[in-house]
Protein backbone atom coordinates (compact mmCIF):
# COMPACT_ATOMS: atom_id res chain seq x y z
CA UNK A 1 0.00 0.00 0.00
CA UNK A 2 2.95 2.63 0.84
CA UNK A 3 4.64 2.03 -2.32
CA UNK A 4 1.42 2.42 -4.21
CA UNK A 5 1.18 5.71 -2.29
CA UNK A 6 4.77 6.87 -3.01
CA UNK A 7 4.25 5.98 -6.51
CA UNK A 8 1.35 7.83 -7.06
CA UNK A 9 2.11 11.24 -5.11
CA UNK A 10 5.60 11.26 -6.61
CA UNK A 11 6.71 14.94 -7.77
CA UNK A 12 6.42 14.94 -12.00
CA UNK A 13 6.16 18.80 -11.98
CA UNK A 14 10.30 18.63 -12.08
CA UNK A 15 11.60 18.06 -16.19
CA UNK A 16 14.77 17.45 -14.75
CA UNK A 17 14.02 14.87 -12.29
CA UNK A 18 14.10 11.67 -14.83
CA UNK A 19 17.88 13.61 -15.94
CA UNK A 20 19.53 13.79 -12.33
CA UNK A 21 17.98 10.37 -11.58
CA UNK A 22 19.97 8.63 -14.87
CA UNK A 23 23.10 11.03 -14.67
CA UNK A 24 25.52 8.87 -13.34
CA UNK A 25 24.63 5.66 -14.88
CA UNK A 26 27.73 4.15 -16.35
CA UNK A 27 29.52 5.42 -13.44
CA UNK A 28 28.80 2.91 -10.99
CA UNK A 29 31.89 2.75 -9.36
CA UNK A 30 34.47 -0.21 -8.95
CA UNK A 31 35.03 0.29 -5.06
CA UNK A 32 38.30 -1.27 -2.96
CA UNK A 33 38.74 -1.70 0.76
CA UNK A 34 41.05 0.66 2.73
CA UNK A 35 42.26 1.66 5.88
CA UNK A 36 42.50 -1.74 6.64
CA UNK A 37 38.60 -2.53 5.95
CA UNK A 38 37.38 0.26 7.71
CA UNK A 39 36.19 2.27 4.91
CA UNK A 40 36.22 2.19 1.12
CA UNK A 41 38.03 4.12 -1.89
CA UNK A 42 36.40 3.43 -5.49
CA UNK A 43 39.17 3.16 -8.39
CA UNK A 44 38.11 6.43 -9.94
CA UNK A 45 39.11 8.55 -6.35
CA UNK A 46 42.23 5.99 -5.94
CA UNK A 47 43.29 7.11 -9.55
CA UNK A 48 42.17 10.96 -8.67
CA UNK A 49 44.51 10.76 -5.51
CA UNK A 50 47.35 9.36 -7.43
CA UNK A 51 46.87 12.07 -10.00
CA UNK A 52 46.45 14.85 -7.63
CA UNK A 53 49.72 13.67 -5.36
CA UNK A 54 51.88 13.19 -8.97
CA UNK A 55 50.84 16.83 -10.11
CA UNK A 56 51.45 18.50 -6.97
CA UNK A 57 55.17 16.53 -6.69
CA UNK A 58 56.40 17.02 -9.72
CA UNK A 59 53.72 19.58 -11.77
CA UNK A 60 53.69 20.09 -15.39
CA UNK A 61 57.57 20.78 -16.63
CA UNK A 62 59.22 20.21 -13.77
CA UNK A 63 62.91 18.33 -14.94
CA UNK A 64 62.30 14.67 -13.82
CA UNK A 65 58.75 14.47 -16.25
CA UNK A 66 60.51 16.45 -19.10
CA UNK A 67 63.61 13.92 -18.59
CA UNK A 68 60.79 11.15 -18.69
CA UNK A 69 60.59 10.83 -22.12
CA UNK A 70 59.41 7.46 -22.49
CA UNK A 71 56.39 5.24 -21.28
CA UNK A 72 58.96 3.21 -19.39
CA UNK A 73 60.78 6.03 -17.36
CA UNK A 74 56.85 8.29 -17.16
CA UNK A 75 55.69 4.66 -15.73
CA UNK A 76 58.40 4.57 -13.00
CA UNK A 77 57.22 8.09 -11.50
CA UNK A 78 54.01 7.37 -11.73
CA UNK A 79 54.83 3.73 -9.52
CA UNK A 80 56.79 5.18 -7.42
CA UNK A 81 53.69 7.73 -6.25
CA UNK A 82 51.22 5.56 -6.61
CA UNK A 83 52.83 2.62 -4.15
CA UNK A 84 52.65 5.92 -2.08
CA UNK A 85 48.81 6.11 -2.05
CA UNK A 86 49.00 2.87 -2.04
CA UNK A 87 50.61 2.69 1.52
CA UNK A 88 48.59 6.46 2.62
CA UNK A 89 45.32 4.55 2.01
CA UNK A 90 46.12 1.17 3.20
CA UNK A 91 44.74 0.14 0.29
CA UNK A 92 45.34 -3.84 -0.90
CA UNK A 93 45.02 -4.75 -4.54
CA UNK A 94 45.68 -7.61 -6.75
CA UNK A 95 48.24 -7.70 -9.11
CA UNK A 96 45.77 -7.19 -12.07
CA UNK A 97 43.73 -4.39 -10.08
CA UNK A 98 47.30 -2.41 -9.10
CA UNK A 99 48.33 -2.26 -12.74
CA UNK A 100 44.44 -1.10 -13.86
CA UNK A 101 44.98 1.74 -11.30
CA UNK A 102 48.58 2.47 -12.85
CA UNK A 103 47.33 2.08 -16.35
CA UNK A 104 44.42 4.41 -15.46
CA UNK A 105 46.66 6.87 -13.63
CA UNK A 106 49.15 7.13 -16.64
CA UNK A 107 46.62 7.23 -19.67
CA UNK A 108 44.96 10.14 -17.60
CA UNK A 109 48.49 11.90 -17.16
CA UNK A 110 50.46 11.38 -20.30
CA UNK A 111 48.17 10.10 -22.36
CA UNK A 112 43.89 10.48 -23.39
CA UNK A 113 42.35 8.70 -20.53
CA UNK A 114 39.28 6.88 -21.52
CA UNK A 115 39.85 7.70 -25.04
CA UNK A 116 42.85 5.74 -25.44
CA UNK A 117 41.62 2.03 -25.51
CA UNK A 118 39.02 3.50 -28.00
CA UNK A 119 42.62 4.57 -30.04
CA UNK A 120 43.90 1.03 -30.01
CA UNK A 121 40.97 -0.65 -31.23
CA UNK A 122 41.60 -0.93 -34.86
CA UNK A 123 37.37 -1.59 -35.37
CA UNK A 124 36.91 1.72 -34.11
CA UNK A 125 36.88 4.70 -36.60
CA UNK A 126 34.70 7.12 -34.87
CA UNK A 127 34.25 8.43 -31.33
CA UNK A 128 31.23 10.65 -30.49
CA UNK A 129 31.19 12.61 -27.70
CA UNK A 130 28.62 15.13 -26.08
CA UNK A 131 29.91 16.46 -22.92
CA UNK A 132 31.25 14.63 -20.13
CA UNK A 133 27.70 12.36 -20.27
CA UNK A 134 26.98 10.79 -23.73
CA UNK A 135 29.66 8.90 -25.64
CA UNK A 136 28.90 6.70 -28.72
CA UNK A 137 31.04 4.89 -31.00
CA UNK A 138 31.07 3.58 -34.68
CA UNK A 139 32.81 0.32 -35.57
CA UNK A 140 33.96 -0.03 -39.10
CA UNK A 141 31.50 1.61 -41.03
CA UNK A 142 28.34 0.81 -39.02
CA UNK A 143 25.95 2.78 -37.24
CA UNK A 144 26.86 4.99 -34.37
CA UNK A 145 26.27 2.87 -30.80
CA UNK A 146 26.20 4.19 -27.43
CA UNK A 147 29.11 3.24 -24.89
CA UNK A 148 27.44 5.26 -21.89
CA UNK A 149 29.59 8.19 -20.36
CA UNK A 150 33.39 7.90 -20.61
CA UNK A 151 34.23 11.05 -18.31
CA UNK A 152 33.93 11.34 -14.65
CA UNK A 153 33.31 14.59 -14.62
CA UNK A 154 32.83 17.72 -17.19
CA UNK A 155 36.27 19.01 -15.92
CA UNK A 156 37.63 15.28 -16.78
CA UNK A 157 36.67 15.66 -20.50
CA UNK A 158 37.57 19.31 -20.81
CA UNK A 159 40.87 18.00 -19.85
CA UNK A 160 41.20 15.11 -22.20
CA UNK A 161 39.59 17.42 -24.89
CA UNK A 162 42.89 20.29 -24.67
CA UNK A 163 45.15 17.86 -24.66
CA UNK A 164 44.34 16.28 -27.85
CA UNK A 165 43.98 20.26 -29.38
CA UNK A 166 47.63 21.30 -27.57
CA UNK A 167 49.08 18.04 -29.29
CA UNK A 168 47.17 19.11 -32.63
CA UNK A 169 49.05 22.47 -32.47
CA UNK A 170 45.20 23.91 -31.50
CA UNK A 171 44.11 25.12 -27.91
CA UNK A 172 40.46 25.62 -26.81
CA UNK A 173 39.43 29.36 -27.32
CA UNK A 174 36.38 31.03 -26.68
CA UNK A 175 36.67 32.84 -30.32
CA UNK A 176 37.01 29.67 -32.29
CA UNK A 177 33.98 27.23 -31.02
CA UNK A 178 34.40 25.30 -34.36
CA UNK A 179 37.35 23.37 -34.95
CA UNK A 180 38.85 20.62 -37.02
CA UNK A 181 42.71 19.83 -36.39
CA UNK A 182 44.38 16.81 -36.99
CA UNK A 183 47.35 14.79 -34.86
CA UNK A 184 49.00 11.50 -34.99
CA UNK A 185 48.29 8.81 -31.81
CA UNK A 186 50.31 6.01 -32.39
CA UNK A 187 49.76 4.74 -35.96
CA UNK A 188 46.69 6.34 -36.46
CA UNK A 189 45.49 9.32 -38.21
CA UNK A 190 42.89 11.11 -35.61
CA UNK A 191 40.95 13.98 -37.10
CA UNK A 192 38.91 16.15 -34.23
CA UNK A 193 36.00 18.15 -34.93
CA UNK A 194 35.09 20.47 -32.48
CA UNK A 195 31.71 22.08 -31.62
CA UNK A 196 32.06 24.35 -28.33
CA UNK A 197 30.33 27.02 -26.44
CA UNK A 198 28.53 29.83 -27.14
CA UNK A 199 27.44 27.95 -30.08
CA UNK A 200 26.41 25.12 -28.10
CA UNK A 201 25.72 24.40 -24.67
CA UNK A 202 27.64 21.81 -24.17
CA UNK A 203 31.67 20.97 -25.82
CA UNK A 204 30.75 17.97 -28.23
CA UNK A 205 33.38 16.14 -30.37
CA UNK A 206 33.34 14.08 -33.53
CA UNK A 207 36.74 12.07 -33.50
CA UNK A 208 37.21 10.05 -37.03
CA UNK A 209 39.78 7.69 -36.45
CA UNK A 210 41.93 6.14 -39.86
CA UNK A 211 43.24 2.88 -40.06
CA UNK A 212 46.97 2.13 -39.07
CA UNK A 213 47.78 1.62 -43.10
CA UNK A 214 45.81 2.15 -46.46
CA UNK A 215 44.11 -0.51 -47.78
CA UNK A 216 45.57 -1.67 -51.05
CA UNK A 217 43.00 -1.25 -54.55
CA UNK A 218 43.00 -5.36 -54.17
CA UNK A 219 41.76 -5.05 -50.63
CA UNK A 220 39.08 -2.78 -51.72
CA UNK A 221 37.75 -5.28 -54.36
CA UNK A 222 37.90 -7.78 -52.06
CA UNK A 223 35.77 -5.80 -49.27
CA UNK A 224 33.47 -4.91 -52.36
CA UNK A 225 34.08 -1.25 -52.43
CA UNK A 226 35.12 -2.04 -56.01
CA UNK A 227 35.19 -4.02 -58.46
CA UNK A 228 38.39 -4.38 -60.06
CA UNK A 229 37.62 -3.22 -63.30
CA UNK A 230 35.98 0.46 -61.34
CA UNK A 231 39.73 0.09 -59.88
CA UNK A 232 41.47 0.28 -63.36
CA UNK A 233 39.35 2.95 -64.72
CA UNK A 234 40.41 5.16 -61.75
CA UNK A 235 43.78 4.22 -62.14
CA UNK A 236 43.30 5.38 -65.47
CA UNK A 237 42.04 8.74 -64.31
CA UNK A 238 45.28 9.32 -62.20
CA UNK A 239 47.48 8.92 -64.72
CA UNK A 240 46.31 11.35 -66.67
CA UNK A 241 46.37 14.71 -66.84
CA UNK A 242 43.24 15.70 -66.03
CA UNK A 243 41.52 16.77 -63.18
CA UNK A 244 39.00 15.00 -60.57
CA UNK A 245 36.83 15.35 -57.97
CA UNK A 246 35.94 12.85 -54.90
CA UNK A 247 32.02 13.73 -53.45
CA UNK A 248 30.76 12.26 -50.74
CA UNK A 249 29.24 13.12 -47.38
CA UNK A 250 31.12 13.33 -43.93
CA UNK A 251 32.68 9.41 -43.32
CA UNK A 252 32.19 8.13 -46.61
CA UNK A 253 35.87 7.52 -47.09
CA UNK A 254 36.60 10.59 -49.51
CA UNK A 255 39.88 11.05 -47.13
CA UNK A 256 41.03 7.32 -47.82
CA UNK A 257 40.36 7.17 -51.39
CA UNK A 258 41.92 10.56 -51.99
CA UNK A 259 44.85 9.00 -50.09
CA UNK A 260 44.96 6.33 -51.98
CA UNK A 261 45.09 8.84 -55.33
CA UNK A 262 48.27 10.31 -53.76
CA UNK A 263 50.19 6.86 -54.25
CA UNK A 264 49.38 6.68 -57.91
CA UNK A 265 49.93 10.31 -58.59
CA UNK A 266 52.85 10.65 -61.21
CA UNK A 267 55.33 13.15 -59.25
CA UNK A 268 56.60 14.94 -62.22
CA UNK A 269 56.98 18.94 -60.90
CA UNK A 270 55.93 19.94 -57.53
CA UNK A 271 53.29 17.61 -55.90
CA UNK A 272 51.41 19.75 -52.67
CA UNK A 273 48.56 18.24 -50.71
CA UNK A 274 46.40 21.05 -48.42
CA UNK A 275 44.61 19.71 -45.42
CA UNK A 276 42.27 20.81 -42.91
CA UNK A 277 43.62 18.57 -40.46
CA UNK A 278 46.48 16.48 -42.08
CA UNK A 279 44.87 13.24 -42.35
CA UNK A 280 45.89 12.06 -45.80
CA UNK A 281 48.72 9.28 -46.25
CA UNK A 282 50.89 10.96 -48.58
CA UNK A 283 53.76 9.28 -50.56
CA UNK A 284 57.32 10.74 -50.41
CA UNK A 285 57.81 13.71 -52.53
CA UNK A 286 54.16 15.42 -51.80
CA UNK A 287 54.75 18.70 -49.80
CA UNK A 288 52.00 18.68 -46.67
CA UNK A 289 50.13 22.13 -45.80
CA UNK A 290 47.74 22.10 -43.34
CA UNK A 291 45.37 24.76 -41.62
CA UNK A 292 46.81 26.14 -38.68
CA UNK A 293 44.61 27.22 -35.91
CA UNK A 294 45.27 30.27 -33.31
CA UNK A 295 47.88 28.86 -30.27
CA UNK A 296 49.81 31.53 -27.64
CA UNK A 297 51.42 33.86 -30.25
CA UNK A 298 51.24 31.86 -33.41
CA UNK A 299 49.29 33.74 -36.66
CA UNK A 300 46.25 31.20 -37.64
CA UNK A 301 45.81 30.27 -41.35
CA UNK A 302 43.03 29.50 -43.08
CA UNK A 303 42.09 26.75 -45.71
CA UNK A 304 43.03 29.61 -48.34
CA UNK A 305 45.96 31.24 -46.91
CA UNK A 306 47.72 27.30 -47.44
CA UNK A 307 45.93 27.20 -50.86
CA UNK A 308 47.44 30.75 -51.23
CA UNK A 309 51.08 29.58 -50.04
CA UNK A 310 51.05 26.38 -52.12
CA UNK A 311 50.01 27.80 -55.36
CA UNK A 312 53.32 30.20 -54.87
CA UNK A 313 55.78 26.84 -54.92
CA UNK A 314 53.74 26.39 -58.41
CA UNK A 315 52.53 22.86 -58.14
CA UNK A 316 52.06 20.76 -61.28
CA UNK A 317 49.43 19.04 -59.75
CA UNK A 318 47.61 20.52 -56.43
CA UNK A 319 45.04 18.01 -53.98
CA UNK A 320 42.71 19.67 -51.58
CA UNK A 321 41.32 18.01 -48.88
CA UNK A 322 38.20 18.95 -48.43
CA UNK A 323 36.58 21.71 -49.98
CA UNK A 324 33.09 22.86 -48.46
CA UNK A 325 30.62 24.67 -50.34
CA UNK A 326 30.81 27.61 -47.32
CA UNK A 327 34.21 28.47 -48.52
CA UNK A 328 34.20 29.84 -52.08
CA UNK A 329 36.79 32.65 -51.63
CA UNK A 330 39.45 30.12 -51.03
CA UNK A 331 39.10 28.26 -54.17
CA UNK A 332 38.64 31.60 -56.24
CA UNK A 333 42.29 31.27 -57.45
CA UNK A 334 42.14 28.12 -58.28
CA UNK A 335 39.45 28.82 -61.21
CA UNK A 336 40.72 32.53 -62.04
CA UNK A 337 44.35 32.01 -62.52
CA UNK A 338 45.27 31.10 -66.50
CA UNK A 339 47.80 28.48 -65.72
CA UNK A 340 46.26 26.68 -63.24
CA UNK A 341 47.71 23.39 -62.01
CA UNK A 342 46.08 20.10 -62.09
CA UNK A 343 43.54 19.79 -59.42
CA UNK A 344 42.39 17.07 -57.53
CA UNK A 345 39.75 17.59 -54.81
CA UNK A 346 37.72 15.62 -51.88
CA UNK A 347 34.60 17.99 -51.53
CA UNK A 348 31.68 17.90 -49.35
CA UNK A 349 28.23 17.15 -51.29
CA UNK A 350 25.56 14.77 -52.17
CA UNK A 351 26.28 11.63 -54.46
CA UNK A 352 23.52 12.90 -57.06
CA UNK A 353 24.12 14.56 -60.08
CA UNK A 354 21.12 17.32 -60.04
CA UNK A 355 22.18 18.13 -56.84
CA UNK A 356 25.88 18.11 -57.04
CA UNK A 357 25.30 20.29 -60.11
CA UNK A 358 23.20 23.00 -57.98
CA UNK A 359 25.95 22.76 -55.35
CA UNK A 360 29.14 23.09 -57.37
CA UNK A 361 27.67 26.06 -59.81
CA UNK A 362 26.57 28.15 -56.46
CA UNK A 363 30.10 27.44 -54.70
CA UNK A 364 31.66 28.79 -58.69
CA UNK A 365 28.86 31.84 -58.53
CA UNK A 366 29.75 32.49 -55.05
CA UNK A 367 33.38 32.56 -55.71
CA UNK A 368 33.03 35.78 -57.95
CA UNK A 369 29.79 37.01 -58.31
CA UNK A 370 30.67 39.56 -60.80
CA UNK A 371 32.56 36.53 -63.24
CA UNK A 372 29.06 35.49 -64.53
CA UNK A 373 29.24 31.95 -65.38
CA UNK A 374 33.25 32.12 -66.37
CA UNK A 375 33.90 30.56 -63.25
CA UNK A 376 31.12 27.56 -63.63
CA UNK A 377 33.12 26.95 -67.02
CA UNK A 378 36.28 26.72 -65.42
CA UNK A 379 35.38 24.39 -62.29
CA UNK A 380 33.96 21.72 -65.12
CA UNK A 381 37.05 22.05 -67.21
CA UNK A 382 39.01 21.91 -64.85
CA UNK A 383 38.02 18.93 -62.60
CA UNK A 384 35.96 17.22 -65.80
CA UNK A 385 35.94 13.70 -63.89
CA UNK A 386 33.72 12.89 -60.88
CA UNK A 387 34.35 9.72 -58.58
CA UNK A 388 31.48 9.89 -55.76
CA UNK A 389 32.30 7.66 -52.31
CA UNK A 390 29.14 6.69 -49.96
CA UNK A 391 28.25 4.83 -47.23
CA UNK A 392 25.63 1.92 -47.22
CA UNK A 393 24.32 -0.30 -45.03
CA UNK A 394 27.64 -0.67 -42.69
CA UNK A 395 29.60 -0.53 -45.50
CA UNK A 396 31.64 1.68 -48.13
CA UNK A 397 30.91 1.75 -51.83
CA UNK A 398 32.34 3.46 -54.40
CA UNK A 399 28.95 5.20 -56.42
CA UNK A 400 29.91 6.27 -59.49
CA UNK A 401 32.59 7.39 -61.72
CA UNK A 402 31.51 10.14 -64.30
CA UNK A 403 32.38 13.54 -66.68
CA UNK A 404 30.95 16.39 -67.43
CA UNK A 405 31.08 16.44 -71.27
CA UNK A 406 29.99 19.71 -73.33
CA UNK A 407 28.04 17.50 -75.35
CA UNK A 408 24.65 19.87 -76.49
CA UNK A 409 26.19 23.23 -75.49
CA UNK A 410 30.25 24.52 -74.62
CA UNK A 411 28.99 26.72 -71.58
CA UNK A 412 26.66 23.61 -70.08
CA UNK A 413 28.06 20.16 -69.45
CA UNK A 414 25.95 17.02 -69.11
CA UNK A 415 27.01 14.65 -66.17
CA UNK A 416 27.70 11.55 -68.15
CA UNK A 417 27.80 8.51 -66.03
CA UNK A 418 30.74 6.10 -66.88
CA UNK A 419 30.13 3.64 -64.15
CA UNK A 420 27.48 3.65 -61.28
CA UNK A 421 25.78 1.51 -58.63
CA UNK A 422 22.95 -0.97 -60.30
CA UNK A 423 21.49 -3.62 -57.80
CA UNK A 424 24.13 -2.73 -55.21
CA UNK A 425 27.18 -3.75 -58.02
CA UNK A 426 29.27 -0.74 -59.51
CA UNK A 427 28.51 -1.27 -63.45
CA UNK A 428 29.67 0.23 -66.86
CA UNK A 429 26.91 2.37 -68.03
CA UNK A 430 28.54 1.79 -71.77
CA UNK A 431 29.70 5.84 -72.21
CA UNK A 432 32.73 6.61 -73.17
CA UNK A 433 34.96 9.26 -71.83
CA UNK A 434 34.87 12.33 -74.19
CA UNK A 435 38.68 13.02 -72.98
CA UNK A 436 41.77 10.43 -73.89
CA UNK A 437 42.65 8.51 -70.71
CA UNK A 438 44.30 5.56 -72.35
Amino acid sequence: MSDEFDNNNQDHSDPFLGLRKDADKGREPELFAAQLGSRWISMAALVERIEGAFIEEYGDNSPMVLEADTPTKRLKLILETANYIFAVESVQLSPQEKASVISRAYSSLFGYGPLDPLFVDDKITTIALEGADKASVRHQHGELVPVGPLFQTPDHFQRIIRRLLHDAGAELREDFPYMEVGLSVGERYVCVNLVAPPVTSQLTADIRVHPKALPAWEDLAAGGYATPEAAGLLQKLIRSPYGIMVIGEPESGKTTLLSLIAQELPLEGTVVAVERAGELRLPEGVQRKVVQWSMADAVPLTFGDQIAHALELQPSTLLLDEVRADEPLSIAPLLMMPDAPRQIWSFRGAVYSKRLQNALGMLARRADPSAGESLIHALYQRLPFVVTTNRVGGTLKLWSIGEWQFRHSPDYPTYVPLMQIEEGVLRPTGEQPARDIT
